[in-house]
């Protein structure tokens, strides 16, 4: 209730200032904050509904199979392009998530089944994976529904990595993670001007947001797991150097948040955030989930927040079992890394006692 009232003196301060100009409907807004429940499930229902139609489309392929559809190639394309189009006549026609999951699993087997049917027919593997990535396109802009617009943004996501591994590009992987990690701060720091934007992209905004993250993952898993693809270890700092970049930009973005404005309390912060990450230098991941980490702090988004502290104890994890050195020089790396961290709560404590004695 407290909330409610807060939103309606927001609104009624905002209406004070920026008279007849401005025009809401209290009464829709208030109802759809009360019962958000009855617009939209939770997200963890939404990827249960993902992994359901994962699990649904594995069965489905096995009776396929069975049954010889994967004996023509013709049949497996056409299979392949009437799921597709029934699952985005479903999706129009039909907002309930039960049908979520079942047009989920009929979209994943048409897409794969498509990109079966015409790698069987000879084409170009390149070709094959542009045509998914035009679909996944189509159904962004089709589709504003939750979860299929959630597994079209991922699905572009793993296409660009398989044009890579396909053409043993593997060190466009760098390019791959400095492009999701501008587009990440760039759709995040943006939000209000991209859901004002146009309908579809406030509808789409949501989705396209947790596709985006899992998407930067799918770069930082082939940088931090060692020998996962064949690049050059020896040029592995320029992500980190990109990406402590943005983390520097974040952190910045914060201070200007909490209006940090003294110069000594800043250089502080920016010296201990790049002894932090100066041992990281050999290993991007760990500050691409520190930068997930800080983006969804600054925005306060909650479920990117709980990923970005999931993805940071996994890389940290997988530095230490990697690294060529011996134990003793892997504590020392880790010691130093706890002592940096531990100065950087205690200084950012002293900052908030002294704000809280002015």
């Amino acid at each position: 209730m407290e909330k409610i009232n807060a939103i309606k003196k927001l609104l009624d301060e905002i209406q004070f200032e920026e008279g007849s100009s401005f025009v809401v409907d209290k009464e829709a807004l208030l109802s759809t904050y009360q019962n958000p429940e009855a617009e939209q499930p939770g997200l963890a229902i939404k990827l249960l509904s993902v992994f359901g139609g994962f699990l649904a489309s594995l069965a489905l392929f096995g009776f396929m199979g069975i049954a010889g559809v994967f004996d023509s190639d013709y049949g497996i394309l056409a299979v392949g392009i009437g799921a597709i189009l029934f699952a985005w006549v479903l999706n129009k026609s039909v907002d309930k998530l039960i049908f979520d999951t079942f047009s989920v699993s009929i979209f994943i087997i048409g897409v794969v089944s498509l990109a079966f049917g015409l790698l069987n027919l000879n084409l170009d593997e390149n070709i094959v994976t542009f045509i998914i990535i035009v679909i996944a396109a189509t159904s962004l802009y089709v589709m504003q529904n939750y979860v299929l617009s959630f597994v079209s943004t991922v699905t572009i996501g793993g296409c660009l990595l398989i044009l890579i591994i396909a053409n043993d590009l593997y060190n466009f992987v760098h390019l791959y993670v400095a492009f999701y990690a501008a587009i990440m701060g760039y759709w995040f720091l943006n939000e209000a001007k991209i859901i004002k934007s146009r309908a579809k992209l406030s509808l789409l905004y949501s989705p396209i947001r947790i596709g985006i993250i899992i998407s930067f993952l799918f770069g930082l898993i082939a940088l931090g797991v060692r020998d996962l693809m064949r690049m050059d270890h020896n040029y592995i700092w320029i992500s980190s150097i990109l990406i402590s970049a943005g983390v520097l930009l974040i952190v910045y973005n914060i201070m200007e948040v909490v209006k940090m404005r003294e110069s000594k309390h800043r250089s502080a912060i920016y010296g201990l955030i790049v002894l932090f990450l100066l041992p990281t230098i050999f290993c991007p991941s760990i500050s691409g989930a520190i930068l997930i980490i800080l983006l969804s702090f600054l925005v306060n988004y909650k479920t990117g927040f709980v990923i970005g502290i999931v993805a940071l104890v996994y890389f940290v994890s997988q530095y230490y079992y990697d690294l060529n050195f011996t134990l003793l020089t892997k504590s020392i790396i880790l010691i130093s890394s706890g002592i940096v961290l531990l100065a950087f709560y205690f200084f950012i404590h002293k900052i908030l006692k002294e704000n809280e004695e002015v």
